[in-house]
């Protein structure tokens, strides 16, 4: 793995200046980042006019497989590593290793932004300052503490948050050690792709979560109650409408939790799901926020010229009225290329994003379950079975279907999501879900 010295030996100039110029700089070094530096180098934008600044040790990476293959069990055919995943190979683009930035001539600087002084211009990062002529602001989100809830213990060691991938890298290195009983605390995204890959390891899970089922964001409770069978078949216990009150231990390690209706949860290891923020805070107030985001508009331009805003901080005009911020590589990737265009002023189409949302679990095993999802998930769902092994829904508004989604064991084909992302994109009448389905051949 090429983590900080070697990184940052072959991608950084001298760092002793403590005024550097650069035509654009990319605050943040995820997905946003790496998918903007592929966006310049497509553009033939030229060396030495990029720079990102990075407080991560590693180029930028497709992120979702922290929670994916990055944790599966050694069983695994597959286990993602770096060089491995680095951005861009998500879509099928080179993988954009330490040395390519350096042959495209792409600078990193090490740090956190501390501050932006828009009217001259400045990035200001530890030390140093970086005055650029446009700004691409891609830090992302990071992970919600229980601790800022009065939960206590959650600094204790093997309880682990997972936003980076030293997180993922720590949380493997202690399943490694031998763990018995695992917690999750979140039943969203994170996890249950946590919880899935957790109880391949032969560690007794259990999730908890508020809510009164999983994925209660998108999912209504026909649709969870189909991914909760799947969990419970598969050895993962769920405890719903609770939360964690404190971790217990002993000499600074871990030995269970406490939920807020008094059970005790025997666990050696945590992985805390509980939500994200934008990292906005070094912002100046002049950009405008909506959503706990930056507002922008359809070029990704925040309030202020030459500013832009991309990724999960970016809270943009929705397709279906009002803004909205998504938090999915799919938009980071594509808000990403956006910006960069519009920067450099190639005039792109205003940004049109059909949301979309997916997930892989249980791949390590012969009976993965996938979901696909389109669309906009706010209003009335439809939820049609698909045999034994799949189930599927579309979301209306008035009379038209905005939403669709297909998950099973197997998953969609690549044939069936191209015909549910058309399926939301046109946005036909909405009948029935299961006829809606097999008017478009699904």
């Amino acid at each position: 793995m090429l983590r900080m010295s070697r990184f940052f030996a072959c991608c950084m100039e001298d760092s002793s200046a403590m005024l550097r110029r650069f035509e654009y700089v990319i605050v943040g070094g995820g997905t946003a980042a790496g998918y903007a530096c592929r966006e310049f180098v497509a553009q033939n934008v030229g060396v030495d006019k990029v720079a990102v600044v990075t407080a991560e040790p590693v180029a930028p990476y497709e992120r979702p497989a922290l929670t994916k293959a990055y944790i599966h069990p050694p069983s695994a055919k597959v286990r993602a590593r770096l060089p491995g995943f680095h951005t861009c190979v998500g879509t099928g683009g080179d993988r954009q290793t330490p040395d390519w930035y350096a042959e495209k001539g792409i600078s990193f600087i090490s740090g956190k932004a501390s501050s932006i002084d828009l009217e001259k211009k400045l990035v200001s990062v530890g030390e140093e300052q970086l005055q650029y002529d446009k700004l691409i602001l891609a830090t992302g989100c990071r992970a919600v503490k229980l601790g800022s809830f009065g939960v206590k213990g959650d600094d204790m060691e093997n309880v682990f948050y997972l936003r980076e991938e030293q997180d993922a890298a720590k949380l493997v290195s202690s399943l490694e050690k031998g763990k018995t009983k695992a917690l999750v605390a979140g039943g969203g995204y994170l996890g249950l792709e946590c919880a899935a890959a957790l109880v391949g390891w032969g560690v007794e899970t259990t999730v908890v979560f508020p809510e009164t089922h999983v994925m209660s964001r998108l999912f209504n409770p026909q649709l969870a109650k189909w991914m909760e069978e799947q969990f419970t078949s598969r050895g993962v216990k769920l405890i719903s409408g609770d939360v964690v009150r404190e971790f217990k231990g002993s000499e600074g390690k871990l030995t269970g939790a406490q939920l807020k209706s008094d059970k005790n949860i025997s666990c050696d290891i945590a992985v805390v799901g509980a939500g994200a923020v934008p990292n906005v805070d070094f912002c100046p107030p002049e950009l405008k926020r909506e959503q706990g985001g930056l507002l922008v508009d359809a070029m990704m331009q925040t309030s202020q010229p030459d500013v832009y805003a991309v990724g999960d901080i970016a809270t943009f005009p929705s397709r279906y009225g009002g803004f909205r911020r998504c938090e999915n590589v799919d938009h980071a990737r594509k808000s990403a290329a956006q910006a960069v265009k519009a920067a450099m002023g190639l005039k792109p189409e205003p940004y049109h994003y059909l949301p979309y949302l997916y997930t892989r679990i249980f791949e390590y095993t012969d009976s993965p379950i996938v979901f696909n999802f389109f669309g906009d998930q706010s209003e009335n769902c439809q939820v049609a079975g698909r045999g034994e092994k799949s189930i599927g829904a579309i979301w209306q508004r008035e009379g038209k279907v905005v939403g669709a989604l297909i998950m099973g064991s197997p998953g969609p084909t690549a044939e069936d999501q191209a015909k549910l992302r058309q399926l939301a994109d046109s946005g036909p009448a909405a009948t029935e879900a299961a006829e809606v389905f097999a008017q478009v051949g699904l």
